[in-house]
């Protein structure tokens, strides 16, 4: 099957998790942090809900998947214990319309979860399409290698650059300007990521200098 990458903003977003799987509580920490108005169908209080309810940070359900427990979600996440459940939550989503990510049965779902590296606002994901979720991690792994926590601070950089390259009128020259300092940035990172990233901001003032300048 061929799917279609896709990053959600799912900040305030009504998001179900049907929980009991043995990576709900990964499951649960993600969509916490993504910011959505969180929803969690579990029988049992195996992944903190009790404490996480009374914190404010999700509504918790204390049962399992009910025909109708769909209605209103922009998103739904099943990881069940008994993934027996997911034809019936299929076909409740298909008839509302509603994206389904049926946790390790893609079969049943018709959206997947990449396994993702996040380096601050630098986010890589990674799929095998259902295929070999194991191998997906294992090439996270190694891309984590490559893409040390200094890439993240790297994004941040470049991000304050933003309204400062907006002030140079000329197309050309900003796109110009944008891809030597990320080219010089990269270069500085691939030599020694520690040090490069204030190698990288130096020549990128530099070059900043050098358009106001000539402009």
């Amino acid at each position: 099957m061929t799917y279609f990458p896709l990053m959600l903003d799912l900040r305030d977003r009504p998001v179900l998790l049907i929980a009991g799987g043995p990576e709900t509580e990964a499951k649960l920490q993600a969509l916490l942090s993504a910011g959505a108005r969180l929803t969690v169908l579990a029988e049992e209080d195996a992944f903190g809900l009790e404490a996480l309810e009374r914190e404010g940070k999700i509504r918790w359900l204390r049962r399992g998947y009910r025909e109708g427990d769909l209605e209103g979600f922009f998103l739904v996440i099943s990881h069940p214990k008994d993934k027996a459940i997911h034809p019936k939550v299929k076909a409740e989503a298909d008839q509302r319309g509603i994206f389904l990510v049926a946790v390790d049965d893609p079969q049943n779902a018709s959206a997947i979860l990449p396994a993702v590296l996040r380096r601050g606002e630098l986010v890589v994901a990674l799929s095998t399409s259902g295929a070999a979720p194991a191998l997906a991690v294992r090439l996270k792994e190694r891309l984590a290698q490559l893409f040390p926590p200094e890439y993240g601070e790297l994004v941040a950089y470049l991000r304050s650059l933003r309204p400062r390259l907006a002030q140079i009128p000329d197309f050309e020259e900003r796109k110009r300007l944008w891809y030597r300092i990320v080219d010089q940035a990269l270069e500085e990172l691939d030599l020694d990521p520690k040090e490069g990233l204030a190698r990288a901001i130096e020549k990128a003032e530099e070059a900043l200098k050098e358009a106001v300048w000539t402009r």
